[in-house]
């Protein structure tokens, strides 16, 4: 048999072969009416062929019934070849029939596939279903969730209570598990008592061996107790000499040092490294707590000296541990203190005020001027006087110092400051070199001590020992009083009767004070301090008792001039 690829008609796929099956059978089927007929149009079909061929023997010989069987079958395969030959159909289809598609090929039964999901209605959308309905905003199709109202409290209180929360938290490890250092919670910037740890600000080196050190305090917290109680609470003050101690915590070894009221003013010049930063005075006027603590430390470097390298050698951000104040000198008790304060220097001396009321106020209230004093200091011990005078309630009397160096220049970042004291006719600088023989302290710069013009309640008491009980008790008695049994008070209240009324000069500032003020004679020091190595307090006014911690007798250049104990002080 021919293949329907044979035939042409495998072009028009399955369409053409269902087609071709049909004509077959259509021919077939009108054959067999004719009867007779050997021509089958049905070549697929083994029943119909069969029975044509059956009937067509059984007519001619009914008696050999496998013979006609055997014939039957020959001839119906003839019968359907010779039907297929003689078949002549179009094997291209019309130009309008539609091209052959096959359904499962581009998935057609998928898309004409009855959707079998069903249709639920969407909130707000039409309804396809005629149930009853239910209550309204209460059945699954028209239920709305109300939105949740929000107020000021609902909306800030709960991130409040968090926060409280967090912070109490943080709080509480902070106290019990991480333990504050030595001194991080005191109310006090220095202790007497315990050690407080500065940082290094500054750093400058002077020359080889003297350094002058800016350092500030690690913690802040002393300073809430510095907003209320500034005038008790500030270090600062010049009615008395401090010192602090130093430890060197490899050996713990402690050393002491006198600090200086003074700071560095940096800026962005300054730590580029374009210019050298500025040395200036605290303005304790200005309630800014001392400068936040800061001081400046005037040392010099000994190759023996344990805490002095440890102290040279710091870098800028290194901690160091300080231990005070310790009171190493309080001035003698004078009634002028509750009438008259001399203003801080400053350091434009053009805005220092002036003090024209200081000669009507000893006057009018009877009272004798402050002692003159001597300071005699070498090398880094020109430190406490240079406290005393940046101080507040700097030394309302005139002051000689005296300072030896080895050579020039050991003290120039305060020049500056000494020369604008000078001009305020405040101090008198006498210079003493090694390196000037000429210049060396000797007897012929010491004069004898004048008698002083105030006696403290603390002096008389001393005096008193030593005298009669008769004259003990008068002295007392006056004392009570408010009377001064001194000479010197007693001609400055009678000069007070006669010149009260007297008109005082009035100055524009300080410095035209001092031109008017500075040609007057000066009385000569009723008191004399002495600071620096053994070898000079030696030289100047004898040893001290280092045994005994004591002052010692008074001997040297000062002996010599009839000084003693009771108005020379050895630092």
């Amino acid at each position: 048999m021919l293949s329907l690829r044979q035939l042409g008609v495998a072009s028009h796929g399955t369409r053409c072969s269902r087609t071709a099956g049909a004509i077959l059978r259509f021919q077939r089927y009108n054959s067999g009416k004719k009867g007779g007929s050997n021509e089958s149009p049905d070549n697929n079909s083994e029943n119909g062929k069969g029975i044509d061929q059956k009937g067509q023997k059984s007519q001619n010989n009914p008696n050999s019934p496998n013979e006609e069987t055997n014939k039957s079958t020959d001839l119906t395969a003839d019968s359907n070849s010779s039907d297929v030959d003689q078949y002549k159909f179009n094997a291209k289809s019309s130009s309008s029939a539609p091209a052959p598609i096959d359904p499962q090929a581009t998935g057609l039964d998928q898309l004409i596939k009855k959707d079998n999901k069903p249709y639920i209605p969407k909130l707000k959308h039409e309804r396809v279903s005629f149930e009853y309905p239910g209550l309204p905003n209460e059945d699954e199709f028209t239920k709305i969730q109300k939105p949740k109202t929000v107020t000021r409290w609902s909306r800030y209180v709960p991130k409040i209570l968090t926060a409280i929360a967090v912070a109490w938290g943080a709080y509480t490890v902070k106290v019990w598990v991480y333990q504050p250092e030595t001194g991080a919670d005191s109310k006090e910037l220095l202790d007497p008592s315990e050690f407080h740890k500065f940082i290094v600000t500054h750093k400058e080196e002077i020359d080889d061996d003297h350094y002058l050190i800016e350092i500030a305090p690690k913690y802040t917290r002393w300073q809430y107790s510095y907003n209320l109680n500034y005038e008790s609470k500030s270090i600062w003050n010049g009615d008395r000499i401090w010192s602090v101690d130093i430890k060197q915590p490899e050996i713990m070894v402690v050393r002491a040092y006198t600090p200086l009221p003074l700071y560095f003013l940096k800026s962005e010049y300054t730590r580029s490294g374009e210019r050298k930063p500025l040395l200036k005075v605290i303005n304790n006027d200005a309630e800014d707590y001392d400068k936040q603590g800061v001081m400046c430390l005037y040392i010099k470097k000994y190759n023996d000296g344990e805490v002095s390298r440890y102290v040279t050698n710091k870098a800028i951000g290194d901690e160091i541990e300080l231990r005070g104040p310790n009171i190493e000198y309080k001035f003698p008790y004078h009634p002028l203190k509750q009438f008259h304060q001399r203003p801080i220097m400053r350091d434009i001396p053009s805005k220092i005020e002036p003090e024209h009321l200081l000669e009507k106020t000893l006057k009018i209230n009877g009272l004798p001027p402050f002692d003159n004093l001597n300071f005699f200091a070498a090398g880094t011990g020109i430190a406490p006087i240079l406290q005393v005078l940046l101080s507040r309630n700097p030394y309302r009397g005139f002051v000689d110092i005296h300072y030896s160096a080895q050579k020039p220049g050991e003290i120039q970042p305060f020049e500056r400051l000494l020369f604008f004291l000078e001009k305020l006719d405040r101090i008198k600088m006498h210079y003493h070199y090694d390196s000037d023989k000429k210049s060396i302290l000797s007897k012929k710069d010491i004069i004898k001590p004048e008698p002083s013009a105030y006696l403290s309640p603390l002096r008389l008491e001393e005096k008193e020992s030593k005298m009669s009980p008769e004259d003990a008790l008068k002295l007392r008695m006056e004392i009570l009083k408010g009377n001064d049994s001194t000479p010197a008070s007693k001609s400055s209240s009678a000069e007070a009767e006669g010149d009260s009324e007297e008109r005082v000069p009035r100055y524009g500032s300080a410095i035209q004070q001092a031109l008017a003020t500075s040609h007057l004679p000066k009385r000569p020091a009723s008191v004399s301090l002495v600071c620096g190595p053994e070898g000079y307090i030696t030289y100047v006014a004898g040893a001290k008792d280092l045994n005994n911690n004591a002052q010692g007798p008074v001997g040297g250049l000062l002996g010599d001039k009839n000084w003693d104990s009771s108005n020379v002080y050895k630092l």
